[in-house]
């Protein structure tokens, strides 16, 4: 009878509203994490980088990564990008090869862009990122009445970031291949 006694004086309401204030506690302490770090990954990674201009990174090696848990099966390409002077053009093929990413990420840490490969083909990426208040690039040759061949950059709106090209690390038997595609990449400021 003691059980049946303490669960007819228990608060029903309180007992249920505790795991519910913790839910709402851990989802609020998660999305507030990125703003409570003492340095951003944009921050550890900006002041290395030239601006507009897309450099391949050296292996990291164990304990001195760019930033904390970057893959060590991976080799990066990353340019830092401002583009309040003008649109920046990105450019990139990604091997027909999986594993293989280009990002775009914000210095607030906000993933704005990101494209992966697929086996079968090669990806070709073709990026322009524009200030978002400068989204017009123009007229198109379509609406001048000129057929275009290729595929237009894709129009990403943002001001400051990071682009990142991501490929597998497979060994020294392919190190040339990803040093390449990696070098091929590339980000530069472009006029209006």
């Amino acid at each position: 009878m003691k059980i049946a006694e303490v669960l007819s004086r228990a608060n029903w309401q309180l007992i249920l509203a505790a795991p519910v204030a913790a839910g709402i506690l851990h989802i609020c302490a998660t999305l507030a994490s990125p703003y409570l770090t003492a340095a951003s990954a944009y921050s550890r990674l900006a002041p290395g980088l030239p601006v507009n201009r897309m450099q391949v990174l050296s292996v990291a090696a164990p304990g001195a990564e760019p930033v904390p848990f970057m893959s060590p099966d991976a080799r990066y390409a990353m340019c830092r990008f401002d583009a309040r002077g003008g649109p920046v053009s990105v450019a990139a093929t990604l091997p027909p090869d999986l594993g293989w990413t280009l990002t775009v990420m914000t210095p607030q840490g906000d993933n704005i862009y990101a494209a992966a490969s697929v086996p079968s083909r090669p990806t070709p990426i073709t990026l322009a990122l524009v200030p978002s208040e400068d989204a017009f690039l123009g007229v198109t040759p379509e609406a001048r009445g000129i057929a275009r061949d290729v595929q237009p950059p894709t129009a990403v709106s943002a001001t400051r970031g990071i682009v990142i090209v991501r490929g597998p690390d497979k060994g020294f038997a392919y190190q040339r291949q990803v040093e390449a595609v990696l070098q091929d990449a590339h980000c530069a400021a472009r006029s209006f």
